[in-house]
């Protein structure tokens, strides 16, 4: 089971600057995510008020939804104000019973927290949770306890039309990127048995994973797209891409201030800003990270994994858990002048999250001071 960390660091905020927060006369590199896509600062004004998308129409919102379906190839967008939202409002379209994935993180409202985190079949909330292999020798035995408890959970539930939600790289569950062998498993069962996929993009989306969706890398066909996050620079905003007819928005949105004009205004900006270029370059930093970081002599450093600027370092090696030492190396980049966070089931994973619009020079600074303090302890 995955207890995602959200321990505060103890610092108070009292500013920021682009790819910094700041307390008092410090400056914190954040790659903790809380930066989102585009860092802090993106916006020093809107270009509007958060005008009603509901009450009102205005082009900042025209404009983003047209934006947002050439992009993704979804004829229609329904707007919340989170991820999460939209990962709930996703679920409720299709109803119970529901298939997910271990170690899957959607969020805590109501369908999200029952789908999350969970294990094998839980008769009580009708919830099937898959394995995913957590590497290449654990595939073929994954895939034969998935294929057996899904014929177990069908001797009891109808599955016909049913959503299957995945994250395509699990951050929570310790940026463990699923595979395209395993990405063709859950596409074989989802036909056996009529699923509907829902694809979770909240994270990877908007140029984290170093493509503007990382669905479209895999030829993946979903019925809904959830996305959120960093698509308003960390405004309130969500949304879910889908086709066909669902009676749960009204009109394009999910409620009064899903899809506002404040937050269109800046998701404008924001995939103006996500050029083919700067994905490029995400893509090829985070390689460059990845193969850097993979060269450190650290025995507690079991694994360096991940993909575009979604990367993660398991420090369970070392014959323990590793979480002690894991809260230890995150200190110790506090006080190197770098914020990073936790994840994976014992909190043993140290998760790298720049912003995907941060410049080089700035990313190789922390960079270096996290490999300087690998390398130390």
């Amino acid at each position: 089971m995955v207890s995602p960390q959200f321990k505060k660091f103890e610092l108070m905020v009292t500013g920021t600057d682009r790819f910094y927060v700041k307390s008092g006369e410090e400056k914190y590199l954040d790659f903790s995510g809380s930066g989102m896509t585009a860092g802090y600062d993106f916006f020093k004004t809107l270009d509007i008020s958060p005008v009603s998308s509901l009450v009102f129409k205005n082009r900042y919102t025209e404009t983003f939804t047209e934006m947002l379906r050439r992009a993704s190839g979804f004829e229609k967008i329904a707007y919340s104000t989170s991820g999460t939202e939209a990962c709930d409002m996703a679920l409720s379209r299709y109803g119970l019973p529901i298939v997910s994935l271990e170690g899957a993180y959607h969020g805590r409202t109501y369908l999200t927290y029952l789908v999350s985190n969970g294990l094998g079949i839980d008769y009580d909330n009708r919830i099937v949770h898959l394995r995913i292999p957590k590497s290449p020798d654990e595939e073929h035995s994954v895939r034969k306890y998935n294929e057996s408890i899904m014929e177990k959970a069908a001797r009891s539930w109808d599955f016909d039309g049913k959503p299957l939600i995945m994250e395509l790289i699990q951050s929570d569950g310790g940026v463990i990127v699923l595979s395209e062998e395993f990405i063709r498993h859950l596409k074989a069962l989802s036909g056996k048995y009529g699923l509907r996929i829902i694809v979770d993009e909240v994270y990877t989306g908007f140029g984290r994973s170093g493509e503007m969706f990382l669905f479209r890398k895999h030829d993946l066909v979903p019925d809904m797209v959830c996305i959120g996050k960093g698509m308003a620079a960390g405004l309130p905003m969500g949304a879910v891409l889908y086709n066909g007819s669902w009676d749960r928005p009204f009109g394009n949105v999910l409620g009064m201030q899903g899809g506002n004009a404040a937050c269109a205004s800046v998701g404008i900006n924001v995939m103006k800003a996500l050029t083919e270029d700067q994905l490029i370059k995400v893509r090829e930093m985070g390689m460059m990270a990845i193969t850097r970081l993979r060269k450190i002599r650290n025995q507690r450093i079991l694994e360096v994994r991940g993909r575009g600027f979604m990367i993660g370092v398991d420090l369970s090696g070392g014959g323990d858990e590793g979480t002690e030492y894991a809260y230890d190396v995150r200190e110790r980049l506090s006080r190197e002048g770098v914020i990073c966070s936790l994840v994976g089931e014992k909190n043993n994973v140290l998760k790298i999250t720049p912003p995907v619009l941060i410049d080089e020079m700035t990313f190789l600074h922390g960079l270096a001071k996290i490999e300087k303090v690998l390398t130390e302890i």
